[in-house]
């Protein structure tokens, strides 16, 4: 349970809802346990009126049938207001949730998260956080708001009998205390089985709709499907172990139910007079022992899911309490940029054996122009993972103005510099919104200036930047990805651009316009580009050559 505990700390964010909720499922309860008590009562009391004449002239009832319709109605409109409220309350603490994780994984570097996969790390970030629901909907809620309607019907009972009320007030708290231990334990190992194998039938399908092409190609998509197929078996089996028990915890409620209810009644007998029949009290006291199994029914449920939230939480914690590699500085973005320097830059892969990079270095001046030569797996990309602190450098320094680039914020680095990496993300969204990640307060003219320099202001006619771009930008081919993300870096403020092949899979002369482009826009900025190509380095200042991670000389 201890794994439950910084989720539950959330929950003060959202406490005045989270309560309210708690407040109208109690309201709700004893609505319920209120109109079927007074209900039995009424019409045992009305049968009895009805017995005598006299007695039935002196029995009252429009109060009965007023208090009848206000419990149905008041009833109705809690349950109502309870279902509006908990769930937007839980879909707030969801989101905060889902705020929080995200916080806590964007500063951690790609060493740390080398061993998740995305689809894993979107899993937990999307079905194990919804887990979480069962903490306030089906755990605290049903827990916190069945004890106090069970105290209350104590209460109810206790105004015409204390022994009474002691002796079935006594039995559910017994069955509220045993419910969570038995059904937590019939549940643990099935729901933690269900959340394995959700998770598996998740990847797995992630894999199938992403490798789509690759699959048709190699004739593989049946195959594919049968692994599908059997995660999809194994995920209803363990559906149906869950349906099961929650079937035995139904049963076993009801038969609960009848026993108590059996007890309830040979005691009010006794309790309430041999010689003269209970009547009216006596049904009271059956139809609130009936309605006071409502209390219990959702606890049962919520414990029998409880492993697999638990799970959930499992897989969650071990990333939220990873501590970042990078630690920043507190220093602000400069107001002018004037050199970047690498001095002695060494490093290696956690585990490897060779160092990428050795004894580096480097020195850009405001406004200059540097490209890098070097094949494949020379260390270029690692380079600007450095100057970007994606990895920190195993020895050496980097300066920006003089400064150890440590120094800086996060922030500070963000805008200083603009890093376009051989990856060009493209999101779910418009156009115009995948422009605007890196210039938030761009407008309309300026978006579409940035793309005809990279020559997609196709794109942009009749109203094209609104048209959507799909999940990776499946609307675009992988040329069009690439100069989108150089149309970031046209748009982006930063003073340093560093550009990781991001003309890769362009003809020569498409990337010598698209560049040129580039530095014409704003011919002061500082360039550092990386590129095994020879295409455009007639525009550049300096033309380095990189191998073993060791810059060699300049290229002619």
């Amino acid at each position: 349970m201890g794994d439950l505990k910084p989720f539950l700390a959330l929950y003060r964010r959202h406490w005045g809802r989270l309560s309210l909720g708690v407040l109208l499922a109690l309201l709700t309860l004893l609505g319920s346990i209120g109109l079927l008590s007074l209900s039995g009562w009424f019409i045992a009391a009305t049968a009895v009126a009805g017995l005598t004449i006299t007695r039935s002239a002196e029995f009252n009832y429009m109060m009965p049938a007023g208090g009848v319709r206000f419990l149905s109605v008041s009833r109705t409109a809690a349950r109502w207001a309870e279902r509006v409220v908990s769930h937007d309350a839980t879909f707030r603490l969801l989101a905060t949730l889902r705020s929080w994780f995200f916080q806590r994984i964007a500063p951690l570097g790609p060493g740390q998260l080398k061993d998740l996969r995305d689809g894993d790390l979107l899993n937990r970030m999307v079905a194990d956080i919804d887990a979480l629901d069962h903490l306030y909907l089906r755990l605290i809620t049903p827990v916190v708001a069945g004890s106090l309607a069970i105290l209350a019907l104590m209460g109810l009972i206790a105004l015409f009998d204390g022994q009474l009320a002691l002796i079935l007030g006594g039995t559910l708290f017994a069955l509220l205390a045993l419910f969570p231990l038995i059904f937590y334990r019939l549940g643990l190992k099935p729901g933690t089985i269900l959340s394995e194998r959700l998770t598996a039938l998740r990847l797995a399908l992630g894999d199938w709709v992403e490798a789509q092409s690759e699959l048709a190609v190699f004739g593989a998509t049946d195959s594919q499907r049968a692994v599908l197929n059997q995660h999809e078996t194994a995920l209803l089996a363990g559906q149906r172990s869950m349906a099961r028990l929650t079937g035995f915890s139904q049963a076993l409620i009801t038969t609960l139910n009848g026993w108590v209810l059996l007890l309830m009644i040979l005691l009010g007998w006794q309790q309430m007079g041999d010689a003269t029949p209970p009547g009216p009290m006596l049904a009271l006291l059956v139809f609130a022992t009936l309605a006071s199994f409502e209390a219990l029914a959702p606890v049962a449920n919520a414990f029998q899911h409880l492993g697999h939230t638990l799970t959930a939480a499992r897989r969650l914690r071990p990333i939220l309490e990873m501590e970042p590699e990078q630690r920043f500085g507190e220093l602000a973005a400069p107001a002018q940029f004037e050199s970047l320097s690498l001095k002695g830059l060494g490093f290696r892969y956690p585990g490897g054996l060779d160092p990428v990079i050795q004894d580096l270095n480097l020195s850009l001046s405001a406004g200059e122009k540097v490209a890098i030569l070097g094949r494949t797996g020379c260390g270029k990309s690692t380079l600007l993972d450095l100057l970007t602190r994606q990895f920190a450098a195993g020895s050496g320094q980097i300066t920006l103005n003089g400064q150890s680039l440590e120094a800086y914020s996060h922030s500070a680095l963000s805008q200083t510099l603009c890093h376009i990496s051989q990856r060009v993300h493209v999101f779910n969204d418009t156009l115009a919104d995948n422009l605007r990640l890196a210039a938030p307060d761009a407008t309309d003219a300026e978006l579409i200036s940035a793309l005809e320099l990279v020559e997609l202001g196709h794109l942009a006619q009749d109203n094209g930047l609104m048209q959507w771009l799909g999940e990776g930008g499946r609307q675009l081919s992988g040329g069009e990805r690439r100069r989108l993300g150089l149309a970031r870096a046209l748009l982006h403020p930063a003073p340093v651009l560093l550009l990781d092949e991001p003309t890769e899979g362009l003809d020569e002369g498409t990337e010598s316009r698209v560049l040129a482009a580039i530095l014409a826009q704003r011919p002061n900025r500082t360039l550092l580009y990386i590129t095994h190509r020879r295409a455009a380095l007639a525009q550049m200042d300096r033309v380095l050559t990189m191998d073993q991670g060791r810059l060699q000389h300049a290229a002619q």
